[in-house]
């Protein structure tokens, strides 16, 4: 049994794994990001202060997708980097980026 001739292959990221860039332009905290902080939270103290940095990556990573043959790519924004706030207004950086 095999995938039809149809079938999608792609990839999938979640913010807070491959993002980064958490102090940059004008994002603000997330709960991730206040919980790594908290001592003994998170075993060897790690965050995802930088991740896979692909905010600053991500031509290089969609150019290794290109490479593989994948043709569909779901990614994410952590939204504080969208509503730095948590409510009001949304930072323009954050949505050009």
């Amino acid at each position: 049994m095999g995938f039809r001739d149809d079938f999608v292959w792609g990839a999938a990221s979640a913010s807070y794994q491959v993002e980064g860039a958490v102090c940059e332009d004008g994002r603000g905290a997330s709960v991730w990001d206040m919980f790594c902080k908290e001592k003994g939270r998170i075993l060897d103290g790690s965050s995802g202060d930088v991740a896979c940095d692909h905010y600053h990556r991500y031509k290089e990573d969609i150019a290794i997708m290109k490479e593989l043959g994948l043709k569909a790519y779901r990614f994410s924004l952590a939204w504080p980097r969208i509503i730095p706030d948590g409510n009001g207004a949304v930072n323009r950086k954050g949505l050009d980026c």
